[in-house]
């Protein structure tokens, strides 16, 4: 099987490219930038730098950070200020966890058939909120 067994087979820097479907906004939006995960006393932390690019407005960075940790047979990804995101089940090639966000809803389904390239898709809906996120990951 192509995928990953372990919290460590993350580690390092990836290369990624996003794509935001907002159906509220009607718009495309593009990121680019890098992620890496590094080794942290319980786990990784996960550090994201992109790129954004919203039409009609000037590109503006943006970053990101999680805690992962291992959880059984998988990974318990934690914002970083502590509170629980989602899980990601390993040994799989694909995966799907969902997470609440009062009153929104987040659906997450991570792909590892080409690994170690591999990606995420969020789909987000409720009142505030409705689009689609994609997210390639290349090994850099």
């Amino acid at each position: 099987m192509n995928a990953p067994g372990d919290l460590f087979d993350f580690e390092g820097q990836w290369t990624l490219t996003r794509t935001i479907r907002d159906a509220r906004a009607g718009q495309v939006v593009q990121a680019d930038g890098t992620a890496v995960l590094r080794r942290a006393d319980h786990g990784l932390v996960y550090d994201e730098e992109v790129t954004l690019r919203i039409p009609g407005q000037a590109e503006m960075k943006g970053t990101r950070r999680y805690m992962w940790h291992a959880d059984r047979d998988g990974i318990a990804i934690h914002f970083d200020d502590g509170r629980y995101f989602h899980r990601l089940k390993l040994g799989l090639q694909q995966v799907a966890d969902h997470h609440d966000c009062a009153p929104d809803s987040y659906d997450a389904t991570y792909d590892f058939e080409d690994w170690p390239r591999w990606n995420v898709r969020w789909v987000v809906s409720g009142p505030r909120k409705s689009y689609e996120m994609d997210t390639q990951y290349v090994p850099r």
